[in-house]
């Protein structure tokens, strides 16, 4: 019989509830607890929440997010008191929080590490940085959501482009609207997230941008499915970003950051840009000159992903039924 397994996060996120449904884990999203601004209430009762959580379901291995740092610490520091396994689901922000500029973070973090029974993060580069600060680590990107592809709406420009965006400090969303000031007219972009208190005069934005705002889950399906071009922005080296797994599901091109770890894994069906005004320009007009081509790699790499995907899901698999 299989060991009961629940998955805790303290934020709203597909990846959580893809993942969660993949090792068949119960998944208890506290994305309530990411809405509270006071420090000390809001860990308080996260904490308090995740213990009663444990206390009720009593489970042999307990999925877990990071960031948030604080809930990964709390895990691993009760897991032999509890008698459970403690797999941490590692991105960028949770290994390298305050972008590695905090030095107690940067303790805590690494301390995670070594603790936890096992880590998984999107690369091979994470890995071995896991590994060298001593802790086991395993290779999982995204699963490529199911997002269904639906009849497009009809959306106010002749081309139009989802950049999508959380406004996070990584994200270098001003260059993308200096880049729009100069396109032709007809090539609207809409961008996603709450911009409220992160985008400043935005009366003298150019008029082919547009602010959705947060909407809800079905609003933004239908967004990515009448849209002819994704753009998914990151100044970090080792990030996976998210929007472009979504972009991937609904078969659109992408425009994305040229790092490394992004050409790797978004091999096909993209073109990539090094952030700045002129580049990002360029790459519009590319990407919508190759579309036709563009969207035949993007349904290749779609099925190529899944395959690859399934099979590193199994091996570690492997890894979590030898801990329990």
């Amino acid at each position: 019989m299989r060991h009961k397994r629940i998955w805790i996060t303290w934020e709203n996120q597909r990846r959580n509830r893809e993942l969660s449904r993949a090792f068949e884990a119960e998944l208890f999203e506290l994305a309530e607890i990411d809405e509270i601004r006071n420090f000390i209430r809001k860990y308080f009762l996260g904490i308090i929440m995740t213990l009663k959580i444990l206390w009720k379901e009593k489970p042999q291995l307990v999925f877990c997010q990071n960031p948030s740092i604080v809930l990964s610490f709390c895990l691993v520091i009760i897991k032999r008191l509890l008698k459970m396994k403690v797999c941490v689901d590692a991105h960028n922000a949770g290994l390298f929080p305050k972008e590695g500029n905090s030095f107690v973070l940067k303790f805590l973090s690494r301390f995670i590490q070594r603790k936890a029974d096992l880590t998984i993060v999107s690369n091979e580069r994470l890995k071995k940085y896991v590994e060298v600060n001593g802790g086991k680590s395993c290779i999982l990107e995204d699963k490529i959501p199911s997002i269904p592809i639906e009849k497009p709406l009809n959306l106010q420009g002749r081309k139009n482009i989802l950049f999508i965006c959380s406004f996070a400090n990584d994200e270098p969303y001003e260059v993308v609207f200096e880049a729009a000031r100069n396109l032709d007219t007809g090539i609207t972009i809409y961008v996603t997230g709450n911009y409220e208190g992160k985008v400043k005069q935005i009366s003298k934005l150019s008029d082919n941008i547009i602010f959705t705002g947060y909407i809800p889950e079905n609003e933004y399906i239908k967004m990515l499915n009448s849209v002819d071009v994704v753009i998914d922005l990151t100044t970090r080296e080792n990030c996976l970003v998210c929007g472009a797994y979504e972009s991937l599901s609904v078969e659109k091109p992408m425009i994305l950051s040229d790092t490394q770890a992004i050409r790797s894994y978004f091999s096909m069906g993209a073109v990539y840009t090094d952030n700045t005004r002129a580049d990002i320009e360029k790459a519009i007009y590319l990407v919508l000159d190759r579309k036709e081509e563009l969207i035949e790699q993007v349904r290749q790499l779609k099925v190529l992903r899944n395959v690859e995907w399934q099979k590193r899901k199994d091996e570690i698999e492997e890894v979590l039924m030898a801990l329990t």
